[in-house]
């Protein structure tokens, strides 16, 4: 993947108050969240975000195009992620090895959140970073059942 550096800080503020993930924040907030130029990505379709198996630890937030979610690299989807998805966010909190391929469907905007990012944030963001990936986590529990 590629640092989005072709997107200007407008542009990734537009994005992001389209999703859903980012409506707990203020526009400020989200302007803070902007100037991280170097955790916006873009990847091209059929590229690997998450391999199966790797020690990465970092969540993604998918802000445009779609991602497969694959058990096995040529395997058939299991899920198909579309703008608004949080994916890798089990590995980022328990920091074991990734469970499951993600690959871009087409081309896709994402932004790359780990520890080194969440510490440059003020705490109140941080805070909503942290709330927000448990509303996803819960949600995803109670889908299961």
């Amino acid at each position: 993947m590629r640092t989005a550096s072709s997107l200007s800080r407008a542009q990734v503020q537009m994005v992001l108050s389209k999703i859903p993930f980012f409506r707990a924040f203020s526009c400020d907030e989200r302007e803070r969240i902007a100037d991280e130029q170097s955790s916006f990505h873009i990847a091209r379709d059929g590229e690997f975000i998450i391999r199966k198996d790797s020690q990465e630890y970092a969540f993604y937030l998918l802000l445009s195009g779609s991602c497969d979610v694959l058990e096995e690299e040529q395997g058939g989807a299991l899920l198909t992620l579309e703008p608004g998805a949080v994916f890798g966010e089990i590995g980022f909190l328990s920091e074991q090895p990734r469970t499951t391929h993600v690959i871009a469907r087409q081309p896709s905007i994402l932004m790359r959140v780990d520890r080194a990012t969440l510490s440059r944030f003020k705490p109140e963001i941080r805070e909503k970073f942290k709330d927000q990936l448990i509303d996803k986590l819960v949600k995803r529990i109670i889908q299961s059942q």
